[in-house]
């Protein structure tokens, strides 16, 4: 398995109890990062600004992503996999149900407290009384897990399996083969030295980013364009999410909104209004949230707890200085947003102490406050939003020919791009929302379709994806339209797999951590099964279906899964 990220360490714990396979799982980095190797992840932009540096969100450590997670969990919906007529290249060529099967699992590792991401809307308080929306429900909740960093919650399980090995700082290099459509080996830098490790499956689970970095990199006599690179479709239809805050509110009623975070157990939820399934197919829109959050303004409001996060950062900021000209610079450059927040906090600061106490020690705690939200009688309430963006195949994550790292990888380049349909789909979703709150008259509402067209101009022109890289190893029926199966397993290659938000061949709106766990555990379920049987059948096919979900060779529960062809 290359790479021990959520999608890596979800699959070798499958194997656990099942001591006649052996793993070994890469990590691509030690316990933490080191300037060393965060350094193996940079790469650059086309244009220059349009995309964050590729280090930034991204960690080169065991545990991958997770050592940075924020824990936020929800699930894709059943439109998400649907074939839909105004988006193009759109489709799975597996059922949402495939992969419901695995989210109750998938959610458990993830430690959100319950696979329930829906609420009883007749018993639970609106989100905004009075607030009638036909395009948008409220019935659905995030979960945030406490985050769990997977590495170090997983460290007992995987160490004292003796059948599974995990090798720390191990760079996989090349995936290597003496005949077409099979791997025989991985090239792996371990500790600056080559090596070369065999297997008979292989499975590459490194992140939307690295997934096609490595297959493009492993040209060889029988892939000249890189592995699984037939069509041409290897780092393509590159995906994130359109996100940000403009339109802001201010209810006149504060006392009955139902803004904050909720508690289920020891996991935090909150709730959110999403656009219905109903309403994507009559106006042809992309699926999309909101929820209230802090509107983007620094001074001229009255939220002393945005002050006081605010000043809480600056202080930060001015201490990370490594010299006293760089403190003095910055100090200059925020002092004029500082005086206010402290005149803000100062003069509302005494009775807004016992908030404040209590959201620090909810922050703190083990199971701590995902974010600060902002206070209710803050002037305005932003609303926060994040939408889907299209499948495209302009697209695209390439390689440089003459920019290599440390290692000798070629640098990845960054080409994202999108299309007038994504930046509609924002548009006309605000519009509904503005349209229904001016209509309900229950309170006043910031915003104009000009201002939201030139924010979203600024948003793409300097895009952060926030780490949602989604779709460039994409899942399709056909070799001509992606670069892996319904299984994950490569076109024309027998014994490599891939695992991740790369294989995804739509976005939804959703964060990709619980969706990337569920889907390597529907891999590692199917696969493992085949690993251990396949050489006990004398037929050449043989079609079992699963009624009882128990395997007929070892009675093993397997999976919900309808069939597996061997």
């Amino acid at each position: 398995i290359i790479g021990a990220g959520p999608a890596g360490i979800s699959i070798a714990l499958q194997f656990i109890g099942r001591p006649e396979q052996k793993v070994i799982l890469l990590a691509g980095g030690a316990w933490t990062e080191t300037a060393v190797n965060q350094d193996l992840h940079r790469g650059c932009a086309e244009p220059g600004t349009s995309h964050e540096p590729l280090e930034e969100n991204r960690r080169r450590q065991f545990g991958g992503a997770s050592a940075a997670w924020g824990g936020r969990c929800l699930p894709f919906d059943p439109i998400d996999f649907e074939k839909r007529s105004w988006v193009a290249d759109s489709g799975w060529p597996v059922s949402f149900e495939a992969l419901k099967a695995y989210y109750p699992k998938a959610a458990a590792l993830c430690k959100t407290g319950s696979a329930n991401f829906t609420v009883d809307g007749g018993k639970e308080k609106e989100i905004l009384p009075g607030l009638k929306m036909e395009a948008f429900t409220d019935d659905t909740i995030e979960r945030w897990s406490p985050p769990v960093n997977f590495a170090k919650t997983y460290r007992h399980e995987l160490e004292q399996a003796q059948h599974i090995e995990v090798w720390l700082d191990s760079h996989a290099l090349q995936l290597d083969m003496t005949e077409a459509g099979k791997i025989d080996t991985v090239t792996v830098s371990v500790l600056n030295k080559a090596k070369k490790i065999a297997a008979r499956i292989f499975v590459l689970a490194a992140g939307g980013i690295e997934n096609p970095r490595l297959l493009l990199a492993s040209k060889n006599d029988f892939y000249p364009a890189g592995i699984g690179n037939q069509h041409d479709n290897v780092g393509r239809y590159y995906m994130a999410h359109l996100n940000g805050t403009y339109l802001k509110i201010a209810p006149t009623n504060r006392e009955t909104l139902n803004m904050d975070f909720s508690r289920d157990g020891k996991v935090y939820t909150r709730r959110r209004w999403q656009l219905s399934a109903k309403k994507q197919r009559e106006a042809g829109l992309l699926n999309s949230i909101f929820f209230l959050h802090h509107a983007e303004e620094t001074t001229g409001h009255r939220d002393v707890v945005f002050s006081a996060v605010f000043l809480a950062k600056g202080l930060k900021s001015l201490a990370a200085q490594r010299s006293l000209a760089a403190a003095n610079k910055t100090f200059r450059l925020l002092r004029p947003a500082l005086k206010e927040h402290l005149l803000n906090v100062g003069k509302n600061g005494f009775r807004s102490i016992p908030l404040l106490t209590g959201l620090l020690r909810k922050r703190i705690s083990t199971y701590r406050l995902p974010y600060i939200l902002p206070a209710k009688n803050a002037a305005w309430l932003g609303l926060y939003f994040q939408a889907e963006q299209t499948p495209n195949r302009e697209s695209r994550l390439t390689i440089s020919a003459d920019e290599k790292d440390a290692l000798g990888m070629p640098r990845v380049i960054a080409g994202i791009q999108f299309n007038k349909q994504d930046l509609e789909a924002v548009v006309a979703t605000h519009n509904l929302f503005a349209d229904a709150y001016t209509q309900a008259g229950i309170g006043a509402l910031d915003y104009t379709e000009a201002g939201l067209r030139a924010y979203l101009d600024k948003q793409i022109t300097a895009f952060n994806s926030s780490a949602h890289h989604i779709g460039t190893t994409r899942m399709s029926a056909h070799p001509e339209n992606g670069v892996v199966d319904s299984d994950a397993k490569v076109f024309g290659l027998s014994n490599l797999y891939v695992a991740g938000s790369s294989v995804f061949p739509t976005g939804s709106h959703a964060n990709p951590t619980l969706t990337i766990v569920a889907q390597a555990l529907r891999l590692a379920v199917l696969r493992s099964f085949i690993f251990m049987h396949t050489q006990q059948f004398n037929v050449q096919t043989s079609i079992f279906d699963f009624q009882d979900r128990k395997c007929p060779t070892c009675v093993r529960q397997v999976s919900s899964y309808d069939r597996v062809v061997l």
